[in-house]
């Protein structure tokens, strides 16, 4: 019998490594997911194409950003841990696992502090820019 969610079918495709606990969030391009590694008792986030997506756009773009994160190595980029696909209603979707940062996002800070301070937003930008460099 097929999965009949998303979550349920991620979770059947990597239930050998990952106990995938539930959706974080969701952007335009893919789902997040909270999952525990089995293997190493760390919590990790499971970030899954969207159906969406694969169907309007394919999996070039996503594969391009797996190999992409795959390759770099930054003290402000999350690394890549593992990454594969799964079927979902005939088609395929490609994830890649990485650490589970704990805290909120940065909309969500500025939702709940509204400004914040020149000091903080140079530190966040300075940040940001290392990375991207």
């Amino acid at each position: 019998m097929p999965a009949e969610s998303l979550v349920e079918a991620l979770s059947q495709a990597v239930g050998h490594a990952y106990r995938v606990e539930g959706k974080i969030g969701s952007g335009g391009m893919a789902t997040v997911f909270c999952a525990e590694d089995a293997r190493h008792q760390r919590r990790v986030a499971i970030k899954v194409l969207s159906p969406q997506s694969a169907v309007i756009s394919g999996t070039d773009r996503f594969l391009r950003e797996i190999r992409m994160v795959a390759a770099l190595q930054h003290p402000h980029i999350l690394p890549l841990l593992d990454s594969g696909s799964f079927d979902w209603k005939g088609e395929s979707l490609p994830y890649f696992v990485m650490p589970l940062v704990a805290g909120q996002s940065l909309r969500a800070k500025l939702d709940r502090d509204g400004r914040s301070s020149i000091e903080e937003v140079f530190r966040i930008a300075r940040d940001v820019a290392d990375g991207l460099d």
